[in-house]
């Protein structure tokens, strides 16, 4: 089952319409009250991409369901006028702040930096980003303007690094602390230019 398709914006517009959507397709599954506040939390957390990352954003929600398998999707392209492309510029050189924090707010960093316009300017910071991202490891891939990244195996990487490497370590007590990462069995980034999609995975079992 996929359900209607939202349109949310950056202003807020939306958001509530989207939050019950997700409500009432917990519902559908016949899901428990508690199992529907959190696909509510996932989607909140969803939903604050589009928020963040620039000012005039709009992108489509909606979720797909199968038995107690749910999909929480959000698509959106990004327009590379002057004003966004100030504004993404300012997200991909964030680097450690608390901006970047939590499994989202890297999420919204890599998109900032990987839809930049591919110039002297701009290249040094979408290679930090994705370091930052990634650790130095291997999570994420990109070629030829297509750039496509996993939670699983990014927490695989992170689980399985040296006991000594400081930014290993604050990524891995900051998994513990994501509502996504402690929620999701999975999210995918998949970015083809300037569309990007997001998508959280759960399983209701």
């Amino acid at each position: 089952m996929k359900t209607e398709i939202i349109s949310i914006y950056s202003s807020g517009d939306g958001r509530d319409k989207a939050l019950e959507l997700a409500e009432k397709t917990g519902a559908y599954c016949g899901l428990d009250t508690r199992s529907v506040l959190r696909l509510r939390l996932l989607s909140e957390e969803l939903i604050e991409l589009i928020r963040s990352l620039a000012s005039t954003l709009q992108g489509d929600f909606w979720l797909e369901a199968s038995d107690n398998n749910v999909e929480i999707h959000l698509k959106t392209t990004i327009p590379m006028d002057l004003q966004t492309r100030n504004e993404l510029l300012a997200v991909s050189s964030s680097g450690k702040n608390s901006a970047a924090k939590g499994i989202i707010g890297k999420i919204r960093e890599m998109i900032a930096s990987v839809t930049l316009p591919d110039d002297p300017n701009t290249k040094s910071m979408t290679e930090q980003a994705l370091g930052l991202l990634s650790l130095g490891y291997q999570m994420g891939s990109y070629n030829s303007g297509t750039y496509s990244w996993s939670m699983s195996s990014y927490i695989t990487s992170v689980n399985n690094s040296d006991s000594d490497d400081d930014d290993a370590n604050e990524a891995k007590d900051e998994l513990e602390r994501s509502i996504v990462a402690n929620l999701a069995d999975e999210v995918k980034v998949n970015i083809v230019n300037s569309n990007v999609e997001v998508t959280i995975f759960k399983s209701f079992v």
